[in-house]
């Protein structure tokens, strides 16, 4: 009787058991990633004008350390011995300069209207210029609002012949390549930058309130003036005494209550504008929730190019980080 209640009680508590291994659940479906924007030959132009326009810029820089560099090294030489021309700092200066001089000439106006006018026509690049569309100059995504370097003066973007033929294939670009000419984006893509700009926007306007916000850290100069009893009038000390000032208590306290209120107006200032607040915006906003009346009457066309660019320096320092 005993052995039978055994054999009964096994196979009631193996049934549970048996019933959880037969049936096998699926798991959940993962998320579909929403597919990134096609980069056209307007995003690849884009880097190529920021590209041109920095060497530019870098190479003025070296071309004036090089020419302080001769003056600094030659003048001094010039008003005692011509002995001592023919110094390190002329041939760091010279280096320099050449240095500066290559960049001006290798990234002149003219090359780079003669590349984006190759990049709209066929979308090719020179090797010279694809391989440095990376890091700083990485091509991105840009909105309908973003300027179009393919439709400047001097720039001819030539469309396909047909509306039904490809583009020409694109080769030594870092992106996929379509014609210059702007192409209507579909009504999803066309939404989604209209709400991109208008982040952008937003962006540029928290950035701009939290720089105003810095304007305090300018009292805090006179308020260690104040604390340490250091004054602006010359004392008439005799020489050889080294006699200093002690700040009085009132000088003190002045100095640590303007100290406080420059910290306070930071605080209360920079608060509204931070960056877990923004975050938190910008969810609702893509949530479909609009944007608050306080905050959609300050925004101005400069915040969006602003927040533009702000956006596109974290995306490339995203992007450097995933490499």
């Amino acid at each position: 009787m005993r052995r039978i209640l055994c054999v009964i009680l096994l196979a009631a508590g193996a049934a549970p058991v048996a019933a959880q291994t037969l049936p096998t659940v699926p798991n959940p479906p993962a998320a579909v990633a929403e597919p990134l924007p096609t980069l056209t030959r307007a995003d690849t132009a884009r880097a190529v004008h920021e590209l041109f326009r920095s060497r530019r810029g870098g190479g003025a820089g070296w071309l004036a350390l090089g020419t302080v560099g001769i003056l600094a090294s030659t003048l001094p030489a010039l008003q005692t011995t011509s002995a001592g021309v023919w110094s390190p700092g002329v041939v760091a200066g010279s280096a320099f300069t050449l240095i500066g001089l290559n960049k001006r000439i290798q990234f002149r106006r003219g090359r780079e209207k003669q590349v984006l006018r190759e990049l709209a026509a066929t979308g090719h690049l020179p090797a010279s210029v694809s391989r440095r569309l990376r890091g700083n100059f990485l091509p991105l995504h840009g909105t309908a609002t973003a300027d179009n370097p393919l439709l400047a003066a001097g720039i001819q973007p030539v469309a396909p012949a047909s509306a039904g033929a490809p583009a020409p294939a694109a080769t030594n670009t870092p992106a996929p390549a379509t014609t210059g000419v702007p192409i209507p984006p579909s009504p999803a893509q066309a939404l989604a930058d209209a709400r991109q700009d208008t982040l952008d926007a937003v962006q540029g306007m928290f950035n701009a309130k939290r720089l105003g916000g810095q304007l305090p850290m300018l009292v805090a100069l006179p308020a260690l003036r104040l604390m340490t009893g250091a004054s602006g009038s010359s004392s008439s000390t005799p020489p050889g005494q080294g006699q200093q000032d002690e700040a009085s208590p009132e000088m003190v306290a002045a100095g640590l209550l303007l100290a406080a209120g420059g910290l306070t107006y930071m605080f209360v200032h920079n608060a509204p504008y931070s960056d877990a607040k923004f975050s938190a915006l910008r969810t609702s906003y893509l949530a479909g929730q609009p944007l608050p009346a306080t905050i959609r009457t300050k925004l101005k066309p400069k915040h969006m190019a602003d927040g533009r660019t702000y956006r596109e320096r974290m995306e490339r320092r995203a992007a450097r980080r995933r490499r």
